[in-house]
C-alpha cells in the first residue's frame, strides 16, 4: 500500500533518528523468512539494544543522504531490512549470523543474505560487515586484555625476584 506524504515524512524522520543512535548497520536481503523467526529475532536482538526494520528502500536512502552517510546501492530494488547496531555492535552481530545460519529454505538455500554495512561512516562490503560476527565481543576483548596485563605483571615480578633467586642460589651452594 502507498504511504502519504505524511507518512512517509514521519518514517524518514524515524530512520534518521535510528541511524544517528547506531555505531553502525548491517543491511540484509530477507528471502521468505517467516513472521515467527523475524518475531524471535526481533526479540533476541532487542535483548542486545539491537533494532531490526523492514525499511522503504527510497526513504532509506534518503536518511542515509541526509545522515551524511554512504549510500548503499543494494538498496534499490527488492525488499531489505537493517539492523540498527548501538552500544554493542559485535554481540547482535553474531546473533545476526545465527539467525542466518539457522534460517534455511527446504531446498537449503539462503533465507537471508547480508548485503552490505556502515560502520564508523564507512561503508562495508557484504564480507567486512559479515566478518564483524568474527570479532570478540566485550567479554573477549576485556579477557584477551586482562589476560595479557597479567602477563606483563608476571613478567615484572620475574624480573625483580630474579636477582633474590640469584643471591639465594649463591647462599645454599655455599653452605654444601
Amino acid at each position: 500500500m502507498a504511504k502519504t506524504k505524511k507518512q512517509k515524512t514521519k518514517l524518514l524522520e524515524e530512520y534518521k533518528k535510528l541511524l544517528d543512535k547506531a555505531e553502525g548497520v548491517i543491511v540484509i536481503k530477507p528471502n521468505r523468512v517467516t513472521a515467527e523467526e523475524a518475531t524471535e529475532f526481533r526479540k533476541e536482538i532487542a535483548k542486545l539494544n539491537a533494532k531490526l526494520n523492514i525499511v522503504k528502500n527510497s526513504i532509506m536512502r534518503r536518511a542515509l543522504e541526509e545522515s551524511n552517510l554512504p549510500a548503499i546501492e543494494s538498496l534499490e530494488f527488492g525488499e531489505h531490512a537493517v539492523l540498527f547496531l548501538t552500544e554493542d555492535i559485535v554481540t547482535p552481530s553474531k546473533a545476526l549470523k545465527k539467525f542466518i545460519d539457522g534460517t534455511t529454505t527446504k531446498e537449503g538455500g539462503v533465507k537471508v543474505q547480508i548485503v552490505a554495512g556502515i560502520l564508523n561512516k564507512a561503508l562495508l562490503t557484504a564480507l567486512q560487515a559479515s566478518e564483524l560476527a568474527e570479532m570478540p565481543d566485550i567479554k573477549g576483548s576485556v579477557a584477551a586484555i586482562l589476560g595479557i596485563l597479567e602477563s606483563s605483571i608476571t613478567s615484572i615480578l620475574n624480573v625483580v625476584e630474579d636477582p633474590v633467586r640469584g643471591y639465594m642460589s649463591i647462599i645454599d651452594q655455599s653452605f654444601k
